[in-house]
């Protein structure tokens, strides 16, 4: 259950100082993410937060990646963090994401908002979107979170947001959640 709180904690520290709409315009990828575990595609004002930067932030060291909005909304960033954790037994995609979802729900003032099936590389997992304080003295705010199992290790890849948001900002983080792969996107392009 610790996997789900650092998820959480490292989301907390990085928004901190979230975004602002995209003018209802189609969520494109602009720039593509990879680091030899997973790819993700991220639209156009995201930024991959460099691993000194999350380590001077303090994140915890379950945290592989980071991104972030670049303009700040209701005084905080807009960030997706991805957490990895190793698995003792080998935990198929939706069971993996059946545990998270479980454990985030013990979170205090936990709301379900939306939960969506997706597939990541043809596997089945769920976009769950709920409200929650990640601790006492913190505001209740907005997650989005997927999870997914790849060789006995579990990513969880969770946007932290204000309680409420625009339909442009929560469009955008459900693409970089959608299309979050563990396949190498320059190796199709290569052998084209």
């Amino acid at each position: 259950m610790k996997r789900f709180f650092v998820a959480v904690v490292a989301v907390t520290f990085l928004a901190g100082c979230g975004s602002s709409s995209s003018g209802g315009s189609k969520v494109t990828c602009e720039q593509q993410f990879w680091n030899t575990m997973f790819a993700a595609c991220l639209p156009k004002g995201w930024r991959v937060l460099s691993s000194e930067t999350l380590r001077q932030l303090g994140v915890p060291e379950e945290t592989v990646a980071a991104f972030q909005f670049d303009t700040p909304h209701a005084g905080q960033l807009d960030t997706v963090t991805v957490t990895r954790e190793p698995l003792s037994t080998d935990m198929k995609t939706p069971d993996y994401s059946q545990s998270n979802l479980l454990a985030v729900s013990a979170l205090p003032d936990y709301r379900l908002i939306d939960k969506e099936t997706v597939y990541i590389d043809g596997e089945q997992s769920s976009l769950h979107v709920f409200s929650a304080r990640p601790s006492a003295d913190q505001p209740i705010r907005r997650y989005y979170q997927i999870s997914v199992s790849q060789e006995k290790t579990g990513y969880t890849f969770t946007g932290s947001f204000p309680l409420s948001i625009q339909d442009s900002e929560a469009d955008q983080v459900k693409f970089i959640l959608k299309n979050v792969s563990f396949k190498d996107p320059t190796a199709d392009a290569e052998a084209t």
